[in-house]
Parts: structure tokens; C-alpha cells; sequence
């Protein structure tokens, strides 16, 4: 592929030449893959894990393999999953007409056309949500086509712990009746909500317990992370300070998109044949917060007195992580008691302004951490 004008991609995989590292994450997936294993990846929001796993799809897997993603973040229901599962399976098969006939002929509960793009010549699939009647049914006739198929299929379903709270209510029970069975096809749960995804796989009265390998995803090592800076930046005629990129890493606790986001900003200042050094660290700091600054402050604005305090209080620590009911948080920033602190937390939960972590509460957006340092 031709060379991208800005070589720190955010939030999408493009190709091996811009993915940093994940060696040995990669090698392992590829390990329980090859022998049968459904596993879970877990990671905090933003880690990479999606990209870790079409970074495993595109360049590791033999041809004998055929790979799916989906991401059900926004889904409600099984029905909204069974439509995103009909159009990547589709999207996958889509330049090959006897699958594509084959695929029709199986999932019949569908009222599917296809038509073909006057230009291009490629079929395009006619299905819409509303096409799927019957979720369950559709669900077991896309199943049957994979499991039929001339290739093992690789299933990865990003953010799966979305399932437990679909409208159903019944659907982690549903999946596993129906996936426990399947012989030439396997899955990757991945999630970003450790204790949902977790307690799916771990908590022995759920339909899950003990049918997959664990893996954690930690952050890339500090010095891989800059040792693929400065490679990126001398390919494209340019330098950057290793402290700078240090830096970052640091204030973003080697957060993948956060650290992306910032080098991209980083490239964007030198020309070719030029140097970013260590002084650019608040101005890209700056561009980054001012990005979403209106979105920071509908955000502020929709918070209790309460909820603002507790919040101002974690941003004015960050990147610390204090302990929230300790009396001495309490006591530097002029909160009330331990159970309002908590009362606030939980909402701020419920908001997703904050997230579980280990046992602990931790921030979601760093850059409104950033904004509320300044506010």
C-alpha cells in the first residue's frame, strides 16, 4: 500500500507497517486459535485490542481460516447482533457467487436480494434490520453456513459483555446453547468492561463458566512504544524526541489510542527534514483537549454539585490514582463523607465518566481529566 500522510493511525487497523508491537499477544492468540480454543480477551478501553485481533486476522492466521468481526457496543438486542453477524458474513463472502447463492440458501429466514453495482459490478446484499424476524432462527442458519464451510471459522464479537444487558435477558444462555456445539467454528469475546466480561466466564452458575482461555491485555512497553516513534518518523524524514514521546506515554499511561492520537498530532509539526522536540508536550496537549472542549463541557454540565466535586477532585490528582474514600482525599479537597464520595462515584459510573479497574474506579476519557485540570 501507498505510504499515509500522517503514519499514527487512530482508532482503526490499516496495515503491519503501522501497528506497534503486540508480538507475543499475537503469537499467543494465534496459539489458542490453532488449537481449538474459544478465548477472552480483556483490556481497559482503548488498549488495541480490537486492532490486536484484525492484526492477528490479516497476517497471521493460514488460508484455511476465515475471520469475522463484530463490534456490538451500540447493540440493545440479539436481533441488532444477528443483523451486524448477516452483514460481515456477507461483506466477507460478498466476491464469490456460489457462497453468496450458498449463504442464501441456508439462511432462509431471510428475505435477502441481492443486486449488483452497475459500476463495479460487485453484489451489494438488500438487508435490512427489519429483515430479521426471527433472531434466534436467523442466528442458527448463519451458524449452520459457517459450520459447513470449506474453511475453520474465526468468530470475534468485540465488546461482548454488551450481552448481559440486552433486552432478552437470556441471551448469555442462548449463545452457549448454541455455540458449545459447533465444531468448525470458534470465537473471540473480547471486552472492555473487565468485571461484566469476567463474571460471564468465571461465575459458576452462568452459562459460560470455564469455556475459554483468558487473555489480558497490558499496554505496550514504554520503550517499544518509542522505539516505533522514531522509526515511523525517520521513514518519513523526520526526528522527534524521545523525551517528548516518554512523556506522553506517561500522562496517557500507555493508553494506545490516547498515545496515537498525540504522535499524530506530534508529526504534524515538523516538515519534512524537521525535529519535534520535548517543549511540544503542552501545545499537543492543548490541540488534543481543544478538540472536544465543547463535548467537555455539555458533559460537566449534566453532573450534580456532588458529582462535580468528587470529579474535580480525581482530575486535580490525575494521573494519581488516590484511594476515594480515604480521609485524606476527603480531608485535601473538602469533601463530605465516605458514603457521599461513593453515592457520586456510583453515578459517575452509571454515566461512564468512570469504569471499574481491578477493584478500583478509574477515569474513561483522559483528555476530560486534561479539561477538568484547567477548568
Amino acid at each position: 500500500m501507498k505510504p499515509l500522510s500522517n503514519p499514527f493511525v487512530i482508532g482503526k487497523y490499516v496495515d503491519k507497517d503501522y501497528f506497534c508491537d503486540r508480538n507475543k499477544e499475537s503469537e499467543l492468540l494465534v496459539h489458542h486459535i490453532v488449537n481449538g480454543r474459544n478465548v477472552a480477551i480483556m483490556s481497559e478501553r482503548r488498549l488495541g485490542k480490537t486492532g490486536l485481533i484484525e492484526h492477528v486476522f490479516s497476517n497471521y492466521l493460514p488460508d484455511e481460516y476465515e475471520t469475522f468481526l463484530i463490534d456490538i457496543y451500540t447493540c440493545k438486542n440479539l436481533r441488532e447482533m444477528v443483523y451486524l453477524l448477516a452483514n460481515e458474513v456477507f461483506k466477507k463472502i460478498s466476491k464469490r457467487q456460489p457462497l453468496i447463492e450458498r449463504l442464501l440458501r441456508i439462511v432462509r429466514s431471510l428475505k435477502a436480494t441481492i443486486s449488483y453495482d452497475a459500476v463495479t459490478g460487485q453484489p451489494e446484499l438488500g438487508l435490512g434490520l427489519g429483515e430479521i424476524h426471527q433472531p434466534e432462527v436467523t442466528l442458527d442458519e448463519i451458524l449452520e453456513y459457517l459450520e459447513t464451510s470449506d474453511k475453520v471459522c474465526v468468530v470475534a464479537v468485540d465488546e461482548f459483555q454488551k450481552v448481559t444487558s440486552f433486552e432478552e435477558g437470556n441471551v448469555e444462555a442462548l449463545l452457549r446453547t448454541k455455540i458449545q456445539h459447533l465444531k468448525n467454528t470458534q470465537f473471540i469475546f473480547a471486552g472492555s468492561e473487565r468485571h461484566l466480561l469476567e463474571g460471564i466466564f468465571s461465575d459458576p452458575v452462568r452459562p459460560f463458566y470455564n469455556s475459554v482461555v483468558f487473555m489480558h491485555l497490558l499496554p505496550i512497553d514504554q520503550g517499544e512504544y518509542i522505539r516505533f516513534c522514531l522509526h515511523l518518523f525517520a521513514r518519513y524524514g523526520k526526528t522527534v524526541s524521545e523525551m517528548l514521546v516518554s512523556r506522553l506515554y506517561d500522562c496517557f499511561q500507555g493508553i494506545t489510542w490516547y498515545l496515537q492520537l498525540s504522535m499524530n498530532e506530534a508529526f504534524t509539526m515538523a516538515e519534512r527534514g524537521g525535529h519535534v522536540d520535548e517543549e511540544a508536550y503542552g501545545q499537543i496537549l492543548n490541540h488534543m483537549v481543544d478538540s472536544k472542549r465543547f463535548t467537555f463541557e455539555d458533559r460537566y454540565a449534566s453532573l450534580t454539585e456532588k458529582q462535580k466535586a468528587v470529579l474535580q477532585a480525581i482530575a486535580a490528582e490525575f494521573p494519581r490514582q488516590p484511594v476515594l474514600t480515604s480521609h485524606e482525599f476527603i480531608a485535601k479537597y473538602h469533601l463530605k463523607t465516605a458514603s457521599s464520595i461513593q453515592t457520586a462515584v456510583k453515578g459517575l459510573t452509571d454515566k461512564g465518566i468512570l469504569s471499574d479497574h481491578h477493584g478500583t474506579k478509574r477515569p474513561t476519557d483522559l483528555l476530560f481529566m486534561l479539561w477538568l485540570k484547567n477548568f
